[in-house]
């Protein structure tokens, strides 16, 4: 068992990853051709918990370790993020100029300037401009003109200045650019991106899609966008269940634990029916019921734990898990959920000491 776990799985355990090595390759294998200056495209697609994050995770790892010239950048959709026009896009933004969610006004402003700066020398400012408007910044007066008559011309500028910047960021090395959540999309953001797409060929850029198989999520879009425009080119990634015996390898790596009585990992392996995500779950809850106890090094499951019953879904373990949180958590977690996926500390403080109605 291996120590500081990073992601959303179980906190200070971290197993291998199981089941996903040829498509891990698939991968690495694209990003060596973009490397070369052949820019790729690729969607991984799969139902909620079957793996998509923790396969990014995996590659991300591997390119750090190998390439310290690549750029890594992203933008996460939010569950209701299809209301919120060009949020995606946004995003991708923020973390190409490495400020979060929670930066105010001004940080946003000097980091994109410097960045600007850094990147397009003494042709910055129209790029600021049209990004800064992106980025809801209160600009100078001639800038605030150049992009006062934006309309249909705006998804035109967006894109142009976005791929002129990591043009810029391609010549120093290879860049993932990487969209979470597509099926949380806004259609802004998606008709920006495929428009977008086509302009990454001759550059060092890896572009990679994660989705659910919602066909009807206006994200989708985006993936039938790049379907229609790279045919055969575009990589689909397909995550399917792990098996029976992938499913037991994982709870295995998890714990390492020969303690736990066969009927109860029976019924592990079949209520998850292949989803890592599941697992991780139900052993997150045994341990938190006290099924599972830490011993030294290794995980011992005591007399109940047979005895525990497994809720037969995803939704009912999360809902499990919440209902056993003290209230302060739980009207914590309430509020967390309305803020959205992404935050600052200091905006949920701030919300958790306002007065009741």
């Amino acid at each position: 068992m291996k120590e500081g776990a990073t992601g959303r799985g179980l906190s200070g355990i971290h197993a291998p990853m199981v089941g996903r090595e040829p498509q891990r390759k698939r991968l690495a294998d694209l990003f060596g051709v973009a490397k070369a200056g052949q820019g790729r495209v690729a969607a991984i697609l799969g139902e909620p918990g079957i793996g998509k994050s923790r396969l990014l995770e995996e590659l991300r790892a591997e390119i750090e370790r190998s390439d310290g010239s690549a750029r890594w950048i992203e933008g996460r959709c939010l569950s209701y993020g299809h209301t919120l026009p060009y949020h995606l896009v946004i995003d991708v933004m923020r973390s190409l100029i490495g400020v979060n969610a929670s930066a105010g006004e001004a940080e946003v402003r000097e980091a994109l300037e410097r960045v600007l700066r850094e990147l397009l020398g003494d042709a910055w400012e129209e790029s600021f401009a049209y990004l800064g408007h992106l980025l809801s910044i209160r600009l100078e007066p001639a800038m605030q003109a150049r992009v006062s008559v934006l309309d249909f011309e705006s998804v035109k500028r967006y894109v142009s200045s976005i791929v002129l910047t990591i043009r810029a960021l391609g010549a120093r090395g290879p860049v993932v650019l990487v969209f979470e959540d597509l099926h949380w999309a806004d259609a802004a953001s998606a008709d920006a991106l495929v428009a977008l797409m086509p302009l990454l060929g001759d550059l060092p850029v890896l572009a990679i899609m994660t989705s659910r198989n919602d066909r009807d999520a206006p994200g989708w879009r985006l993936v039938a966008g790049v379907r229609d425009l790279f045919g055969d080119a575009l990589t689909e990634i397909r995550l399917d269940p792990l098996t029976s015996e992938e499913t037991r390898t994982l709870v295995a790596n998890l714990l390492e634990i020969e303690s736990l009585p066969a009927g109860t990992r029976d019924v592990i392996l079949a209520k998850a029916e292949g989803n890592p995500f599941f697992v991780e779950e139900v052993i997150r809850m045994l341990i938190d019921r006290g099924a599972i106890l830490r011993d030294g090094n290794r995980w011992v499951a005591n007399a109940n734990v047979a005895d525990v019953e497994i809720p037969a879904t995803l939704q009912g373990l999360l809902l499990e898990r919440i209902d056993r949180l003290p209230q302060a958590s739980r009207r914590a977690l309430r509020v967390a959920s309305v803020i959205g996926r992404q935050f600052g500390v200091s905006i949920l403080e701030r919300l958790l000491e306002a007065p009741r109605r």
